[in-house]
């Protein structure tokens, strides 16, 4: 089912380095700030004018675009994921589109959070929100987890990142789908002050989830013939299999703390999720200022080693960062060097709640 048409009712029928991460000073943050803003000036981005896709998707097509639907975590309705076809997308699409949902149990937690821990208060950053299995969800929880602590009417927002241009077509067109208006989505790469103004983003042929920065994984440097025995290696059927191409997109590239400049919502993140492929040291990098006077009160990350190592921030001085920002619960890299890529997904917390939440509740109040 093509979502062309649903939009046009909504709008028309009335509706690489190689150095370890340095370790901040406590009084450093706002110096660091400043001299990298000297160094490698990035605009302050502002988020998608949303509208701007009230015609259909930017980078993907029309018919790329396949309706799959979930269950609301706090109402008695369904969501809408604007998926890719399931074959183009064999992990999260394929799920969805299967009627089995993706990471149900994760984002029930997570707005349970909200509700029990938050009170209700705070915004959700989503850093690398793929096709909005995150964003959509817990959107929709703070939309209906009201609070006495904000204003009436006033409800949580979601900061969504989504560098990858036909992914973030999917995520908006889904954003759009549920009539959400408390989303601001950032099509930008994230990264570090002295990282490129653009980077090169690749696109995973069979996981859209999976698309990195180019370098960060080995599927996004390898030959043809390299791509067809790593997604196709069964040799016999490959004859009959549609070539495996990999398309890569020059995207334009931000900093958590370009972000925070421009948006008052960073400062009151209760709940963080980020997951992008490796390249979670250079967006710690590029979030020193965020992180050392508003770091989110929980924050889920993904920390697979070898994607980090490719990317040039050793996965330890990441651990030394998230420990000097008052993160408990941090692990090791021994534990991070065994188990299933899903372990190495890890939760963290501040181990002075209390303050995070009185800080959390005053600057969601200020809005």
């Amino acid at each position: 089912m093509a979502l062309r048409g649903l939009l046009a009712a909504l709008f028309f029928g009335g509706a690489p380095g190689a150095a370890a991460l340095p370790r901040p000073r406590p009084q450093e943050p706002r110096r660091l700030a400043a001299r990298a803003a000297e160094e490698n000036p990035l605009p302050d981005p502002a988020p998608a004018d949303l509208s701007s896709w009230a015609d259909g998707p930017k980078a993907a097509e029309a018919s790329e675009l396949v309706a799959a639907s979930i269950r609301s975590l706090v109402g008695d309705h369904n969501l809408t994921i604007a998926a890719f076809d399931r074959w183009a997308d064999q992990t999260v699409s394929g799920h969805l589109l299967s009627g089995e949902g993706w990471e149900t149990e994760h984002t029930r937690s997570l707005c349970s959070t909200f509700r029990d821990v938050g009170g209700g208060v705070g915004n959700f950053l989503d850093v690398g929100a793929n096709i909005g299995t995150f964003t959509i969800p817990m959107a929709d929880c703070l939309a209906h987890v009201q609070t006495a602590a904000l204003e009436e009417g006033s409800t949580g927002r979601v900061i969504a990142v989504e560098g990858m241009p036909p992914t973030a077509d999917h995520l908006v067109v889904g954003i759009l789908a549920n009539r959400l208006h408390n989303v601001d989505v950032y099509t930008y790469a994230v990264g570090g002050p002295h990282d490129p103004r653009r980077v090169t983003m690749s696109l995973n042929p069979v996981n859209k989830g999976g698309s990195a920065v180019k370098g960060n994984k080995p599927f996004t440097n390898m030959s043809d013939d390299e791509l067809q025995d790593l997604f196709h290696p069964n040799k016999k059927s490959r004859q009959f299999a549609k070539k495996v191409e990999v398309k890569d997109f020059s995207v334009e590239l931000t900093t958590g703390d370009r972000m925070l400049h421009g948006n008052p919502a960073m400062k009151a993140i209760m709940v963080a999720k980020v997951d992008i492929e490796g390249h979670e040291g250079h967006f710690l990098q590029g979030s020193q200022l965020l992180f050392s006077k508003f770091p989110p009160c929980f924050m889920t990350i993904e920390l697979i080693p070898e994607w980090l190592e490719r990317a040039g921030t050793p996965v330890q001085g990441i651990l030394d960062l998230l420990e000097s920002w008052g993160y408990k619960h941090v692990p090791t890299v021994e534990q991070l060097s065994q188990g299933t890529v899903e372990s190495k997904t890890r939760t963290v917390e501040q181990r002075d709640m209390a303050k995070c939440l009185q800080r959390v509740r005053s600057y969601a109040a200020q809005r």
